[in-house]
Formats: C-alpha cells, sequence, structure tokens
C-alpha cells in the first residue's frame, strides 16, 4: 500500500467535501481506539477539528486517558461528556435493561451520534464517520449510531490496512498496539466477539470481492444472492468457516450501507 498516496487523496477528499458543504470544521467521536485516532489526525491537517470524548461508567478509562491525549497532541477542540445519565435514564423506562448487550450497546452508538449531529448544528461543523471497510461491509455497527455521518474518510480501508496506516501518520503506539474494542461494555473485545482476527477476516473479505471481480466494490452494490454464490478466485483460499461467516454477515448487513428504501408513488 502506498499510503503516502492515500493521505494524499484522503487530504484532498477533505478539504473538497468541507469546501463544498460551507461548514467551518469536523467533529468526531474520539474513543481512544485506532480508527477515531486515524480520521482526527488527518482532518486536523485540514481544518478546525472538534472531538467529543464520550465515555460511560463501564468504559476503560485507559481509552479515556489515550483519547484526551491524543486530542492535546493534536491541537483539538475537545469535550469530554459522560453519557452514563442518559443511558440510564433511558433504562429506567424499563423498556431496556443494561444487561441485554447488543441493545445496550446500539443505544450507546446512537445516543453518542445524537450528541455530535447536536454539536455539529451548534457550531456549523461536520460529522466525520471513523468506520473502516471491515466493519462496514460485516455490518459491524449500528444503522443511525456508529455509521451514521456526513462523510467517512477510511471507509474504503480494511482494518488491518488502519493499522499500517496509522503508523505511517506517527499514530500514539500505545493506541495501535491495544486490541481493537468498540468499549460498549467491560472487557469488551472486537475479535473475541467476532470469533477471528482481523487480518483473518479482512483476507476473507478481501477474497471474495476479489471472486466478484472488484476488490474495492461497496457491498450495497452487490446483489445478496450474488455474495453467496460468488465464485472462487485462484489463489490462496481461505478456509470454507470464514469465507461462510463472512459471506452471510455481508448479506444480511447490507441494509446498513443502504439509503432507506422511499415508496414510488404513482399519480394520475
Amino acid at each position: 500500500m502506498n499510503y503516502e498516496k492515500i493521505e494524499k487523496n484522503i487530504l484532498e477528499f477533505l478539504r473538497d467535501y468541507l469546501a463544498t458543504s460551507g461548514a467551518k470544521g469536523f467533529v468526531l467521536g474520539l474513543s481512544g481506539g485506532l480508527d477515531s485516532a486515524v480520521v482526527a489526525t488527518l482532518c486536523a491537517k485540514i481544518a478546525p477539528t472538534h472531538a467529543l470524548l464520550m465515555p460511560t461508567r463501564l468504559s476503560n478509562k485507559a481509552n479515556l486517558a489515550d483519547a484526551l491525549r491524543l486530542a492535546k497532541t493534536l491541537g483539538l477542540n475537545y469535550k469530554i461528556i459522560d453519557i452514563s445519565n442518559i443511558l440510564e435514564s433511558f433504562c429506567a423506562t424499563n423498556v431496556l435493561s443494561k444487561h441485554q448487550k447488543l441493545r445496550y450497546g446500539n443505544l450507546c452508538a446512537r445516543v453518542r451520534m445524537c450528541l455530535l449531529y447536536d454539536y455539529s448544528s451548534e457550531y456549523a461543523l461536520l460529522v466525520v464517520g471513523t468506520s473502516n471497510k471491515s466493519e462496514r461491509l460485516l455490518g459491524y455497527g449500528t444503522i443511525f449510531g456508529d455509521m451514521a455521518c456526513a462523510l467517512n474518510p477510511i471507509g474504503e480501508l480494511f482494518k488491518s490496512e488502519i493499522f499500517e496506516f496509522a503508523d505511517f501518520l506517527g499514530v500514539d503506539k500505545a493506541i495501535i498496539n491495544k486490541a481493537p474494542s468498540a468499549d460498549l461494555w467491560e472487557n469488551q473485545s472486537d475479535e473475541s466477539e467476532l470469533g477471528y482476527s482481523y487480518k483473518e477476516l479482512d483476507g476473507a473479505l478481501d477474497f471474495i470481492l476479489k471472486g466478484l471481480g472488484n476488490s474495492r466494490i461497496s457491498s450495497s452494490e452487490i446483489p445478496s444472492d450474488k455474495i453467496l454464490g460468488s465464485e472462487i478466485p485462484s489463489g490462496e483460499i481461505p478456509s470454507a468457516g470464514i469465507l461462510e461467516f463472512c459471506k452471510k454477515r455481508m448479506k444480511n448487513n447490507a441494509f446498513k450501507l443502504n439509503t432507506p428504501a422511499i415508496a414510488k408513488v404513482l399519480r394520475d
């Protein structure tokens, strides 16, 4: 990967989109994780960048410390908002228990996005997404939560590429070397939850997309029946188990990459 060229392309993308939008800068959620660190580093090179640090009582304190250190290093305008009270107020309605991990995690992601969009409205900023290609293809994210944004500069980079790109950009090694985690509940781990390492997943995803004829195609453009019936390309073949896992997740989560369906109304 030519990361020097990739950085140049992404910076041009950010600069052009910002100029067209008329916004004054960018805002993103800074978690202390790798993806948001890379996005913040890129955005800070183009325009005033704001970061919301939105922990809960269950969040890893080391992640908050890493996010705070990065915000200061990059000279970001930052604000820490503990969202625990918001979440607990929602749970107090008896609609949701914090022990229902998937629903609780989705709520965390949507609360954070609500705050980001409210902040963006107040200061005329663009909400920048931090979902990588691996997460997008596998549907490993919350629709209208962390997957919502005005623009996404890293959505075509696999997670394994993000590690290398972060090193190229000079991101803090403490952030690069930590285990990937959405930090939605105590001791949560992306790779443990998915059941495979990102290196394995990215190899399988790239393999599937090449079998479809385009390694950079968006899964929203691929019919689900074609994903499941794709031919196997030549070369090193990932295990049948991980291929089936990835194909099913791509098929079941492709809707997250599409805009909402609008009924076509026929008028006389």
